[in-house]
């Protein structure tokens, strides 16, 4: 079991599978708010889900309508458990705080570190990003 420290932005605890890309996500264009599937062409995780998972990327990207992407995704059941982030930007901080997902960013570590597939638990009090299997 590996623990990593970081900087806790929202709390609480989300705990899934990890799906990871050294690129942004733009929830507002790039991520279908109904499935949670990301959508935008070209992206290295076009065709993957978001949903239920521990979401693993440098920043967010595009405009501030993420934030309510974000929202809509969690009432629908389809955001994921919890974001891990090299820097955190507004617009996915806001989108945190309102669908109350957990978000760290700044780990101590490189964020390669970190493999889709990996079982991860984020703690944003703590600012911990754990991993369990």
């Amino acid at each position: 079991m590996m623990v990593f420290k970081g900087v806790g932005l929202t709390a609480g605890i989300g705990e899934g599978e990890a799906l990871v890309t050294a690129e942004g996500i733009a929830f507002n264009l790039g991520v279908d708010e109904m499935t949670g599937t990301i959508i935008e062409s070209g992206h290295p995780l076009a065709g993957e889900s978001v949903a239920g998972r521990v979401a693993v990327f440098r920043s967010g990207k595009g405009s501030s309508a993420g934030s309510f992407s974000l929202l809509q995704m969690a009432a629908r059941g389809v955001a994921p458990v919890a974001i891990v982030n090299i820097q955190a930007d507004a617009v996915v901080t806001a989108g945190c705080v309102l669908a109350d997902i957990p978000l760290v960013h700044r780990l101590e570590v490189p964020l390669g570190k970190l493999r889709t597939g990996d079982r991860l638990r984020v703690d944003g009090v703590r600012g911990t990003v754990e991993i369990l299997e």
